[in-house]
């Protein structure tokens, strides 16, 4: 189902994934870790959407290949097809609803990220980004988010693929609105209940008790400083461009002032002054600066403060905790 349209984008409000497809993403992502191949996986997610309610229902999942050359996406488009017509013959949802990927310590929002979206996006317009960060769930919590793009996001991008800060403006676009993120909820069967509540009571209740490790927050701080050094080399590329913008019009007023002195010296010599030129073809703009990236970092730069925020706060209780017990 092919479609421009956003008008559909913002219907979904929650997404229903089976605990199924989660062992799929957590074993597909720590399997390559086990063999040291690329930590970066991806996958197709299958499923239904629920229009009345809103929900779109992830039921299946398979994985693919990674490779950025014409025959490895090859060979990814034959895999498809052939699992989507082995789905149907043994009557499973083989309706793509959108894409898994590992990602570690919120680093996946980058252009490759934004390219892989928009293109779900343009041949379904209710598709997802499941993303799954295998350190964070090490630490205890299971961390998978669903995100699209935004409305505005999404209109923009398919008219032009470097945005401005005109058009940023104009579309009230930040890097809070560019992605929106979509409420996940585990769906279990009946008899995978019975079996949590039964693993539950088995489970080892110190280990709530951890202490948070530094070498986590350390990574997560790592990037959040590489996160603001791209955002300087933005900075300095946008105030070279606003140096150069003012050469230029500096060098046009010297210009438009000599040639208008030599035309009056013209007139005085009894000579025909000379004609206007077209300033254009002599001064041509200067293409404006890219803000995409900019909004990109700024989007991982607000992630990793979150996520920061996130694991000293469950941490600072602990060490209070702690302090308690060997006082």
């Amino acid at each position: 189902m092919a479609t421009g349209s956003a008008q559909l984008m913002s219907t979904i409000q929650q997404v229903e994934i089976t605990s199924q497809v989660i062992m799929k993403v957590t074993r597909h992502c720590h399997h390559e870790l086990e063999k040291q191949l690329d930590p970066h996986v991806n996958g197709v997610l299958l499923g239904l959407i629920n229009e009345n309610k809103h929900i779109l229902e992830v039921t299946h999942c398979f994985p693919l290949m990674n490779s950025d050359t014409d025959e490895g996406m090859e060979i990814n488009r034959e895999y498809m097809l052939e699992m989507e017509r082995s789905l149907r013959q043994v009557n499973i949802d083989y309706q793509q609803v959108g894409f898994y990927q590992s990602t570690y310590l919120n680093t996946h929002c980058d252009r490759n990220f934004l390219d892989s979206v928009f293109d779900y996006l343009e041949e379904m317009n209710e598709a997802i980004a499941l993303i799954y960060d295998p350190l964070k769930t090490k630490l205890g919590n299971l961390s998978i988010r669903a995100f699209k793009l935004s409305a505005s996001a999404f209109k923009l991008y398919k008219e032009e693929k470097e945005f401005t800060a005109e058009m940023l403006r104009d579309k009230s676009l930040t890097y809070e609105n560019l992605f929106v993120e979509i409420p996940v909820v585990v769906k279990n069967s009946s008899m995978t209940n019975v079996l949590l509540c039964e693993l539950d009571q088995m489970t080892d209740t110190t280990s709530f008790f951890t202490l948070p490790t530094s070498s986590y927050l350390e990574k997560s701080i790592q990037l959040l400083l590489g996160g603001l050094d791209e955002i300087n080399q933005d900075l300095q590329k946008i105030n070279n461009h606003q140096r150069n913008v003012y050469k230029q019009q500096t060098a046009m007023m010297k210009h438009i002032q000599d040639r208008k002195e030599e035309n009056d010296k013209r007139v005085k010599d009894g000579l025909k002054p000379l004609p206007e030129e077209d300033l254009s073809k002599i001064f041509k703009d200067l293409p404006p600066v890219g803000r995409l990236e900019s909004l990109l970092s700024s989007n991982r730069i607000a992630s990793h403060c979150d996520m920061i925020e996130d694991h000293v706060r469950s941490g600072i209780g602990k060490l209070y905790l702690a302090d308690s017990f060997m006082s």
